[in-house]
């Protein structure tokens, strides 16, 4: 499990060095932009007459590129406030931050995917809102374990995960 995680880092690490971008902006990108675009591509893909709404976030998303994509202090705020939530959940469910890590960063968005290919249609838009929404409640609910932006304590940074 911990190869795999280790991989992941190792990659993000290396796009990281290729795009210029900083580990916690490459997360907020992958998380919070990507994952949620892939289940919208397989709204569109299922459902083509939702395509404007394709349109409207990748706009968004060309936007963000476009600006580099450089948050500052606000994207290791909210990443550091994401380690924060994954290490109370590791400790809650005795996965470690590690099997949290890779629970939430890896299965969920995958079995998300391929929820929405086996859905039927009629169901599709709403589950893909029911996941949406779950992200959304995902970052909202963390606050009670970990406040955003800066609580008391600094959340661990990645670098020191590292082997």
């Amino acid at each position: 499990m911990s190869k795999l995680f280790f991989a992941i880092v190792a990659l993000f690490q290396l796009l990281c060095r290729v795009t210029g971008l900083s580990y916690a902006e490459l997360n907020i990108l992958v998380y919070c932009a990507l994952v949620p675009l892939s289940w919208l591509l397989v709204v569109v893909w299922r459902r083509p007459g939702y395509w404007p709404l394709l349109m409207a976030q990748l706009l968004v998303l060309l936007g963000l590129l476009l600006r580099h994509f450089h948050l500052g202090p606000l994207s290791q705020r909210f990443y550091d406030y994401n380690i924060a939530v994954l290490e109370k959940l590791g400790q809650a469910t005795g996965l470690g931050y590690v099997g949290v890590s890779l629970l939430m960063g890896v299965l969920v968005p995958g079995f998300s995917v391929v929820l929405l290919v086996a859905v039927p249609r009629r169901a599709l838009v709403g589950m893909y809102l029911l996941l949406m929404g779950a992200l959304l409640t995902y970052f909202w609910m963390g606050q009670t374990v970990a406040p955003f932006p800066g609580g008391a304590r600094s959340a661990v940074r990645l670098t020191s995960l590292v082997p």
